[in-house]
């Protein structure tokens, strides 16, 4: 099922993830720093209740990554992501953005939410659900809510700093991506950058993403100063 939501302007959602950070920050009494601390966010800031389970077998879905009982304060990640600190961070920051984005609109009576049940046999109650690969609205807002929380803009800045000093220039970068060569050059300038910040719990692939939505890797010869 596929959750209407309003529209929201990357903006939006990156002052949503913003407001959430510094709701820890008044919570623990100091700025988070990268790695961010996911998990003690969504229990410590959020009062949500964290699990991880075999949502795939429990919901009789094989793509299942994560899903947030609305009712239950609960947020269960898929136990294949287990070991898997990247793209376990980065699915429950997605649950959190569902909370954060979504769950209001189901108390304003705006949005229907599907019924799942926790357990075989127990009573179904409001779910949001996330599959792999889903990308309608509601799926991408929790995407990139996700990456301005586990990746926010000025650390991410301050991290290109440390290693180049200015934006990241790559001759053809733009014909390249768009022959879906996997360039080399962006790939280690993330590693790097994820190495100089401390996100260690971001992947190189969503720091890769961050760093063109950021506009610090340019096409051509010459950078551009910050």
């Amino acid at each position: 099922m596929t959750l209407k939501v309003p529209f929201l302007s990357d903006a939006q959602l990156e002052s949503a993830a913003q407001e959430l950070l510094r709701r820890y920050a008044k919570w623990k009494g100091e700025p988070p720093r990268p790695p961010i601390p996911v998990d003690a966010i969504a229990e410590g800031v959020l009062g949500l209740t964290l699990e991880m389970n075999d949502l795939r077998k429990k919901l009789g879905k094989s793509d299942v990554l994560g899903a947030t009982w609305l009712d239950d304060a609960l947020v269960v990640i898929d136990s294949s992501l287990e070991g898997n600190e990247g793209r376990y961070s980065f699915t429950l920051g997605h649950e959190l953005g569902h909370w954060q984005l979504h769950r209001p609109l189901r108390e304003m009576d705006k949005v229907t939410f599907p019924l799942f049940s926790r357990e075989p046999g127990e009573k179904a109650g409001p779910a949001i659900v996330c599959r792999d690969g889903q990308r309608d609205p509601a799926e991408i807002q929790a995407d990139k809510f996700s990456a301005f929380l586990l990746m926010p803009a000025s650390d991410v800045r301050a991290a290109v700093k440390l290693v180049t000093g200015e934006p990241l220039a790559i001759d053809n970068f733009a014909a390249r991506k768009k022959a879906g060569e996997r360039i080399a050059e962006l790939r280690d300038f993330a590693a790097e950058v994820s190495a100089k910040g401390g996100f260690t719990n971001v992947s190189n692939q969503a720091m890769q993403i961050r760093l063109e939505a950021l506009k610090l890797v340019v096409d051509g010869a010459q950078g551009r100063l910050f």
